[in-house]
């Protein structure tokens, strides 16, 4: 996807801003400590915040958030101050954050310019942390599930971010599962990039498959155990 298509996609979700923030996983304890279990007083600055899931946990952890996201209905939801600007242009002074946190966000981004932008942000001995909860494709019935949602979930064990200037610190990964009912994971289906651009014709059709996934082949009664894996990844700054 072209640098132009990928940043317009990424300001998509806001016109689905509810459905996100009901329907989408919240991040796991585990993953988010994994930047360190201290976050209280921090300044961190939470880049594609979008409506707030992860600005909320750290918000309730006694951080200092400002949201970062070019999707304005998104920020609507979002219960941090609001810098404007977007990942790769923060609009934010230098050395003024402890921690940059990008969750479910990173792929959207330019990363050279995400790059720069996080390392000019961010106080000397400054952290990264990247979040990616994903569907959890191990599990058989789970990648059946992805493909009929054309979620885009594949599992790559080898998989690091590597953004220029920045060095791995340490990475985990993070199982855990959230309930869903059927119509819930319809909706889920709906805040997902394919359903964002798609026709109402294909649309129609991934709902109807998803319906008889579940009447047909992997039926249920009442909410699902939906098992998700959450990749979280620290970086440092080494320019």
């Amino acid at each position: 996807m072209r640098p132009r298509a990928r940043s317009a996609h990424g300001r998509s979700f806001g016109r689905l801003a509810d459905v996100y923030d009901e329907v989408r996983p919240r991040y796991p304890d585990a993953a988010i400590d994994l930047a360190g279990p201290e976050w209280s007083g921090l300044d961190v600055c939470d880049l594609g915040a979008g409506t707030g899931i992860l600005s909320r946990a750290l918000l309730d952890r006694g951080a200092q958030v400002i949201a970062v996201d070019p999707d304005e209905e998104a920020l609507e939801s979002n219960p941090a101050r609001s810098s404007g600007g977007s990942a790769e242009d923060t609009l934010l002074p230098d050395d003024c954050v402890d921690v940059v946190t990008v969750a479910q966000a990173w792929h959207w981004f330019d990363e050279a310019a995400a790059a720069v932008e996080i390392s000019r942000i961010l106080r000397p001995g400054g952290r990264l942390l990247i979040l990616i909860n994903q569907l959890d494709v191990r599990v058989d019935w789970v990648l059946r599930l992805s493909r009929i949602m054309h979620a885009g979930d594949v599992y790559r064990p080898a998989y690091r971010p590597n953004p220029a200037g920045f060095e791995l610190v340490a990475h985990e990964l993070v199982e855990f599962s959230t309930p869903l009912t059927v119509d819930g994971t319809v909706d889920l289906a709906r805040t997902r990039s394919y359903w964002l651009r798609s026709n109402q014709t294909t649309r129609a059709r991934v709902e109807a498959n998803l319906r008889e996934y579940f009447t047909l082949e992997h039926p249920i009664d009442g909410a699902l155990e939906l098992p998700y894996m959450c990749l979280a990844y620290v970086l440092k700054s080494v320019a």
